[in-house]
């Protein structure tokens, strides 16, 4: 038996079948799609082992590898009834004993997570139910007290230069997180002596501090020791420690690598290759004491559910630095606008070593100033409060989610307000309708003083305006000066009292001059102590402010109810007066 042929193979995760050979020497797998490729080969003495389980395209053979650059070789699309045939032809060229591994199906989500070798086996009552390599882990982070957090590395076309990414490529659905609830502490590995020390044998594990090891963060060690998180490779070149960072909120050390940017936090450890930075701002903040940079992230950095698309770092103005990098001469020399040292303030530092080992350019602000001279004015996203700058290109807005906006996608921009008093207001609105987004963006409450400025800046960029503003004040004052003169002089239809008015206020100042001198009490309610006409007509322009006072209502209630109690009673006395007379003369007769 020379040569063992296997058909419709295939290798690792790729989508194409192929044909595997077996031979004394090794074996090779070449796909049929690429027939005048070369097939993928591996010598048979590098076998170490070998392990055979259901996989989800049929049964799968996986090789463990003595060879680092390829630890493990995924065979998938055996038939059930091919195990004896593998078995036979592996034992029989490389002496390699199959292993049939048990798969769990009952599809829970409880077990226990054991990192072995380079990947991640999660078992269900010993029983083995899924793997994650390690080589994907992009990031682990503890969230809460018990929870490990593990990140995943993108799909490969959006590891490429803005060039080379096409959307389009992107897989419908990718694995991007995965959390593992880790209840208890840590338990120490027999025969070693950390731990507290008590007689009672007490096995919880202890750090160096003496602090109590939980059972999320001995996993979360161990997975960052294997994964190598963040590919390190080499040296770094140079770090500034303590440095404030609005989005995400905490403080990071910032850690500088020839091929990536390492953020390390207090609980969060991010890598951010610089091939993913697409976009650098250099903004001056509004209190005239700070400067901030923003890094425009793609794909964004994640921290739980929250996506970060923009890191906003902080500096006072006048804070300085020294700093020393960490390259060779023949190593500087592929950076030509570094320096070997750096004595400067400490956000020209940062930004001159971000420019030079990204090949990206700063973004300045543009040559736009508010009322007070400053590059931006302030401004409101709904509730969210934040600063506007006017770029060259484009809008940023900077709050705890950015917002960039570039002019070449704006269809127009606006000036309004929302709301009555559209002269007195003084506060405008600025909406974007964009080309390509179905929403708005509305920036609210922007000082009026600052309408003019942005109005011409904006005109300077070419880009198309309205001003709802100015309509509506055609609109609302077409009134001139010698009209309002007329106004001061003739009443308004509304001032002028109605017939109704006139026939009640009769009747009643005939009853409030019987009852003058039973309402002594009362009389009194108007500020200058005049006529009841005069009293009447304060009750009815005050009703709105005594409206509130539930004892002055109720005083209001009882003079009118014995106001019109009095005015009967006037009107019925003279029709009973005949009535009495003519009953007194029966009675006397």
């Amino acid at each position: 038996m020379s040569t063992v042929t296997f058909d419709n193979i295939f290798h690792g995760d790729s989508p194409e079948l192929g044909k595997l050979r077996f031979n004394a020497a090794g074996f090779g797998w070449k796909s049929y799609q690429s027939e005048d490729n070369t097939p993928i080969t591996y010598s048979g003495s590098d076998i170490r082992s070998a392990t055979w389980q259901r996989a989800a395209r049929l049964f799968q053979l996986r090789l463990n590898m003595r060879q680092k650059d390829r630890p493990r070789v995924i065979l998938e699309g055996f038939k059930r009834d091919e195990f004896e045939k593998v078995k036979r032809t592996l034992d029989e060229f490389f002496h390699i004993k199959v292993e049939s591994k048990d798969i769990s199906l009952r599809g829970w989500n409880w077990g226990k997570a054991l990192v072995q070798g380079d990947e991640i086996e999660f078992q269900v009552q010993g029983k083995h139910s899924f793997e994650i390599p390690l080589s994907q882990v992009a990031n682990s982070n503890i969230a809460g007290k018990n929870e490990v957090a593990l990140e995943f590395n993108p799909p490969a076309p959006f590891r490429l230069s803005d060039k080379d990414r096409d959307s389009s490529r992107r897989p419908i659905d990718e694995l991007v997180e995965m959390r593992f609830y880790v209840p208890g502490k840590n338990k120490k590995a027999k025969g070693s002596d950390a731990g507290s020390g008590e007689e009672d044998g007490d096995e919880t594990d202890y750090d160096g501090d003496g602090n109590v090891v939980t059972a999320a963060e001995a996993l979360h060690n161990i997975i960052k020791d294997k994964a190598d998180i963040g590919a390190l490779v080499g040296e770094s070149i140079v770090m500034f420690q303590d440095i404030l960072v609005l989005t995400p909120r905490g403080r990071f050390s910032f850690e500088f690598f020839q091929d990536s940017l390492r953020l390390l936090g207090k609980s969060t450890d991010y890598r951010v290759p610089y091939n993913h930075i697409h976009r650098i701002f250099l903004l001056p903040k509004l209190d005239d004491l700070h400067i901030q940079l923003v890094l425009g992230l793609d794909p964004p950095i994640r921290q739980g559910a929250t996506r970060y698309p923009f890191l906003v770092a902080q500096w006072p103005k006048d804070e300085e630095t020294e700093a020393e990098l960490n390259l060779t001469d023949e190593e500087m020399q592929k950076f030509p606008d570094l320096q070997k040292k750096y004595e400067a303030p400490t956000f020209q530092v940062i930004s001159r070593v971000l420019k030079s080992l990204t090949g990206k350019r700063i973004t300045p602000p543009s040559s736009f100033r508010n009322a007070q001279g400053l590059n931006g004015v302030k401004a409101n996203v709904k509730a969210i409060q934040g600063e506007l700058y006017f770029l060259e290109k484009g809008l940023i807005f900077i709050a705890k989610q950015p917002i960039l906006i570039d002019f070449s996608k704006t269809e127009s921009i606006s000036f309004s307000r929302v709301g009555g008093g559209v002269a007195s207001a003084k506060t405008f609105d600025l909406r974007v309708v964009s080309k390509t987004d179905a929403a708005d963006h509305v920036f609210s409450a922007l000082s009026k003083e600052e309408m003019e400025g942005i109005e011409a800046f904006l005109k300077g960029k070419n880009v198309r305006l309205k001003n709802e503003i100015d309509e509506l004040m055609d609109v609302d004052d077409p009134i001139s000066e010698d009209d309002d003169d007329e106004d001061m002089s003739i009443p308004s239809e509304d001032e002028k009292p109605s017939k109704k008015d006139k026939k009640s206020a009769a009747p009643r100042r005939a009853a409030d001059d019987e009852d003058e001198s039973e309402d002594e009490d009362f009389q009194d309610e108007s500020s200058d102590g005049g006529s009841p006409s005069e009293s009447d007509s304060d009750e009815d322009s005050d009703a709105a402010s005594d409206a509130s006072d539930p004892m002055m209502e109720e005083l209001k209630r009882k003079q009118a109810a014995k106001r019109a109690k009095k005015a009967k009673e006037s009107t019925s006395d003279e029709e009973e007066k005949p009535k009495a007379k003519k009953a007194k003369v029966e009675e006397d007769e």
